[in-house]
């Protein structure tokens, strides 16, 4: 190798050798239509020829030249688009923050808590009484129901009002004068200063007896009644406001006499006045209401009316406690079962 040149010392210089297809031409003159091509460095040899396009053959000489070769274009990549700008991801749900939460206070919450205690206590201690209670009044009438009823029994005629007879044997003891002993005067036959009816008091203001009891009678009730059947016609008042009641009862011997004159009835009883009492139904033309019943040997009436001095016009205050007044008067003849037994 010499020196400075890097080619191998035994290295023989060859000389240039003409392209495959030229005709050599004069030395030192370049084939036609060729341009020389520069020594390398060193003058060795053409320079090499591109790997990546083979060298060019000439044709002949008095030839013309082929066509150049035409580059083929590389296709063309389809335009790939550009990725858009990237999207923040969406937010990750998070739970809001709960707010501060003082410490509670203990000493509230526990007398709270006592406070709801004694409560639930009297609740239950309350029910508990009540229960008892309950059952106390639920066992108390069993024992009077049993007691008063047994099985097997029959249930025994109604008493008599007042007396605790049956009426059954109340009506033979008021039914004649010599089983019947009690007083037949008004305190006796009118025991009530008051009643109420119907949320109305009604006050015993005047009382009577008459005698013969066709005296106290309009209408042909007297000639009913009888002088010689009937021996008084007591009565009594009743007042209410404007509105006013009387009773009367007609005493007889006997349940036949009083029957017998019922079933005349004709008429009514004369409303009884006196102090504090105007005159009311004296007539049977005052258009006052009135009843009329038997029991035993005495017979009940009843009639009502205004004291407003308006004898045309019925009075309803009146005519509807007519009715309760004959019934209480039903009840104190009834009573007078007891004494009529005890003075037999």
């Amino acid at each position: 190798m010499s020196e400075g040149t890097g080619v191998p010392s035994d290295w023989t210089r060859q000389p240039a050798q003409p392209v495959q297809g030229q005709q050599p031409g004069t030395p030192g003159q370049p084939p036609q239509g060729q341009q020389p091509v520069p020594p390398v460095a060193g003058g060795f040899g053409p320079p090499p020829v591109p790997y990546s396009q083979p060298a060019q053959q000439l044709p002949p000489q008095g030839q013309p030249l082929p066509p150049p070769i035409p580059q083929q274009q590389q296709p063309q990549q389809p335009f790939a688009p550009q990725p858009g700008p990237q999207q923040a991801p969406p937010p990750h749900w998070q739970p809001a923050p709960q707010p501060f939460q003082a410490e509670p206070n203990w000493t509230q919450l526990a007398d709270q808590h006592e406070n709801e205690s004694r409560k639930r206590r009297r609740i239950w201690i309350g029910a508990a009484v009540l229960a008892v209670v309950l059952v106390g009044g639920v066992v108390a009438a069993g024992v009077v129901i049993s007691g008063g009823k047994k099985g097997g029994d029959k249930p025994g005629p109604k008493p008599a009002a007042s007396t605790g007879l049956p009426l059954e044997q109340a009506l033979p003891l008021i039914s004649d004068a010599s089983t019947d002993k009690a007083p037949v005067d008004a305190a006796t036959l009118f025991p009530d200063q008051t009643r109420t009816i119907d949320g109305k008091v009604w006050t015993r203001m005047v009382t009577g007896s008459t005698s013969p009891c066709s005296k106290a009678t309009t209408g042909g009730l007297g000639l009913a009644l009888g002088d010689d059947a009937c021996r008084s016609l007591v009565r009594a008042t009743y007042v209410s406001g404007e509105s006013a009641v009387t009773v009367g009862i007609a005493v007889f011997d006997n349940k036949a006499g009083a029957d017998k004159a019922l079933g005349r009835h004709a008429g009514l009883v004369q409303g009884l006045s006196g102090p504090g009492v105007a005159t009311f139904c004296v007539t049977d033309k005052s258009g006052c209401v009135e009843t009329h019943a038997a029991v035993g040997r005495f017979g009940y009436f009843t009639v009502a009316g205004s004291l407003k001095q308006a004898p045309d016009q019925a009075d309803p205050a009146a005519a509807a406690a007519a009715s309760p007044l004959a019934d209480r008067a039903k009840e104190v003849l009834l009573g007078r079962a007891k004494p009529a037994a005890t003075a037999g």
